[in-house]
Formats: structure tokens, C-alpha cells, sequence
């Protein structure tokens, strides 16, 4: 009996385009160019990492650590600078603290996007002589896709999506908590009411952002510790797909500390770079195949 345990590179090996340029073209065709915009200057202001460098599922994760970054002072400041001077004057629109909200909208509308991409994706594809699964084995995949479950019926496998699948919350980003540096609202008879109404949306922006693309793989590792437990028990690990990058890292330890034997099926230069730093000093025979 075999584990697999199944990555990105797996859709992309059997012809579905799920890289993040392929989210992003998504995003364009329905006119989410300002999204676009700025979350690539995001990425390349707060994470010094300019967009077209990310071509892994794990490099993007990675990116979305700049969330943790967003400067309260600075959101604060660029409210206030592109606002009316005069609420009195200023409609809804032009407050401060809408302007601030606006952030708000780029950290959810990025995650609702993303849910509804994967469900565009024909997931039937055609098998090939690679993965075979068969009774008895188990797949844990990271993908959200349902290409395995639609294309490899017949056999009776168990499958988990430790990340989740259509239809489930989507587990998406990285491992990087770090507790928002928020403003210290006072809220009396002397405050300015543009100040604090602003101060709170700003706070309110740093909080969501600090917990909307973090996947506290610790607490999943948790709740799966059976599954990874279970795997003395299969003949080895089939690896196929897996980029291995820092926030799979923690994943692959688990598996390291459980495995006999692993093959590790891989496309770029980068993702075995990255499994054999987590498997130097391990015992683990690996047999490294070229996808």
C-alpha cells in the first residue's frame, strides 16, 4: 500500500493551469485589474519580491506575508491625504475612514476570488502510468482541486484535503502570525471624530489581514496527527507535486519522521532543492524521479 501525498504540480503535470499567473490572468478577465494592481505592489513594496518571480504555490503563500507588513501610520496617513478635508463637505465616499475600508476589500475579495477560480477547472483529465492508485492506499493532497476524485474513481482509496476542497473553507497562506500593531483609540468628548473613526478602520484592517491568509499549520498538524501517524503502516511515500517550500515544511518533517521510504516526484530544480533540506541528516531512503 503506498501514501501519496499529492501538490500543485500534480494539476499542472495532468494539463490544469493552476499557477499563480493563471489566478491572475482570472482576476483581469473579470475586471479586477485595481485588485491586481495592488496586491502586486504589495508584494513587491512590503515583501521586496517583484510578482513575476512567483511560479510556485508556495512562493505566492510566502507573498502573503506582506499582510503582516501593512504600516498602520502610513494607511492612516494616505486615508487622511486622499480625502475631503471637510466632513461636513465630504459625502460618504470621500471620508477617511471609507478610504481605510478600501483596504478591506482587497484582503477579502483576493480570498473569495481565489474560491471561486478553483471552480472553474474541468478536473477530468487523462491518466497516465504515474499515479495508480489502488485499494487500500491514502492521498493527502494539498490541492483544492477534486481532479483525483473525478478522474480515479474506481479504486477504493482515502483521500484528505488538508487545505480543503470546493464546497469547504479554503485554507490559504502562510505560518507567519505575528499580532497586529494597532492604534490605541480614546474615544472621549475631546477626540476628533475623523481621527478615530479613521484609527478604527485601520485597526480594523491590520486585524483582518493578520488572520485571513494565516493557516496555523501547527493546529492542522494537529488535527491530522492520525493521518501522519498512519504511515508506518504503507509500504512508502509517493511524493508527487510538492513544492516543499517553507510553509510546507512543517508537512514534511511529519512525513520525514514517519516514512521508511519516499519517491519524490518533481518538475523544478527548486522543490528538490527544498525537500532535500528538510530530509539532510534524515534516515529516509529517497529515490528522486524526475516528472
Amino acid at each position: 500500500m503506498i501514501f501519496y501525498v499529492i501538490g500543485n504540480g500534480f494539476d499542472l503535470h495532468y494539463g490544469l493551469n493552476t499557477t499563480y499567473s493563471n489566478f491572475k490572468a482570472f482576476l483581469l478577465e473579470n475586471g479586477y485589474w485595481a485588485l491586481v494592481r495592488k496586491v502586486d505592489q504589495l508584494f513587491y513594496e512590503r515583501g521586496n519580491f517583484s510578482p513575476k518571480e512567483i511560479d510556485t504555490w508556495s512562493k505566492f503563500e510566502d507573498m502573503l506575508q506582506v499582510f503582516n507588513y501593512l504600516d498602520a501610520d502610513e494607511i492612516y496617513d494616505e486615508a487622511m491625504d486622499n480625502a475631503e478635508t471637510d466632513d461636513d463637505r465630504a459625502g460618504y465616499w470621500d471620508s477617511p475612514s471609507w478610504n481605510v475600508g478600501y483596504y478591506n476589500e482587497y484582503i477579502r475579495v483576493l480570498k473569495q476570488q481565489f474560491e471561486s477560480w478553483i471552480r472553474t477547472f474541468n478536473t477530468y483529465i487523462i491518466p497516465d502510468n504515474y499515479f495508480v492508485p489502488r485499494d487500500g492506499d491514502f492521498i493527502l493532497t494539498f490541492n483544492y482541486t477534486t481532479t483525483i476524485e473525478d478522474s480515479f474513481r474506481p479504486a477504493n482509496y482515502d483521500i484528505a484535503h488538508i487545505h480543503g476542497t470546493v464546497g469547504q473553507e479554503l485554507v490559504l497562506g502562510h505560518n507567519d502570525y505575528q499580532k497586529p500593531d494597532t492604534f490605541v483609540v480614546i474615544e472621549d468628548e475631546d477626540s476628533d471624530y475623523r481621527d478615530t473613526t479613521t484609527k478604527n478602520a485601520v485597526n480594523d484592517v491590520l486585524e483582518l489581514a493578520a488572520v485571513q491568509y494565516f493557516k496555523n499549520s501547527e493546529e492542522i498538524l494537529f488535527e491530522y496527527a492520525g493521518v501522519f501517524s498512519s504511515i508506518p503502516l504503507y509500504d512508502k511515500v509517493v511524493i508527487m507535486g510538492l513544492s516543499c517550500g517553507p510553509q510546507d515544511s512543517i508537512y514534511v518533517y511529519e512525513i520525514l519522521k514517519y516514512a521508511k521510504e519516499i519517491d519524490f516526484y518533481y518538475h523544478g530544480s527548486e522543490s528538490r532543492s527544498n525537500f532535500e533540506e528538510c530530509a539532510f541528516g534524515s534516515r529516509v531512503h529517497v529515490n528522486y524521479i524526475h516528472w
